[in-house]
């Protein structure tokens, strides 16, 4: 019956069993790539470009199949795309705005750690500069998160009412991080930043 793929019967099974492997091996990377380019801010284009990199790649490294200097260049775009997710991003529209939001609001936070404390760091410039514009990080999905930063950062927290809205920050924040599918690029070096600064006793 599958006479017309290959006459050995052997022959046939090894091929549907390639092509299997092959459809499951482009799935897993396929899922692999829109992770890391979620852990960058990125999107399904992102991850849709390095996909085409991976391809450009084995199509470079095949003997013959492009000339020298074609190939060469070919592989080393290919390469790029692969090891510098954040500059594809950065080429299909940046990263998404709840990705910027989060970020800016936990560096806010911990920039305000930084500077000393909510009663030290109001009178920071840059810690204002920054807070004035938060507004743009407003958008579909962060309005609550960014209105929350704004109300919290810079708030006597024995004040009334500002723990409970320090725990609807946490809250919020948490809603954020999870909406991204990955784990965010900057926490790493925003914990690295927290460690060094619990280090000095803030």
């Amino acid at each position: 019956m599958l006479d017309f793929i290959d006459p050995d019967p052997v022959q046939v099974l090894l091929k549907i069993g390639l092509a299997i492997a092959v459809v499951v091996m482009a799935y897993l990377l396929w899922g692999q790539l829109q992770h890391r380019s979620r852990r960058y801010g990125g999107g399904n284009l992102a991850a849709a470009v390095m996909l085409f990199a991976v391809v450009a790649l084995l199509v470079a490294i095949t003997p013959n199949l492009l000339p020298f200097e074609i190939g060469l260049f070919v592989l080393f775009l290919a390469l790029a795309a692969i090891y510098r997710p954040d500059q594809v991003i950065k080429a299909t529209g940046g990263p998404s705005l709840r990705y910027r939001a989060l970020r800016e609001g936990r560096e806010l936070r911990l920039l305000v750690r930084e500077r000393g404390g909510w009663s030290v760091a109001s009178r920071n410039e840059e810690v204002q500069a920054r807070l004035d514009r938060l507004a743009e990080f407003e958008g579909p999905g962060t309005e609550r998160y960014i209105a929350l930063v704004r109300e919290t950062l810079l708030a006597d927290p024995s004040e009334p009412g500002v723990a409970a809205r320090l725990q609807e920050l946490q809250a919020a924040d948490a809603e954020l991080r999870a909406s991204l599918g990955a784990r965010p690029m900057f926490e790493r070096e925003l914990e690295a930043r927290a460690q060094a600064l619990a280090g000095q006793g803030e």
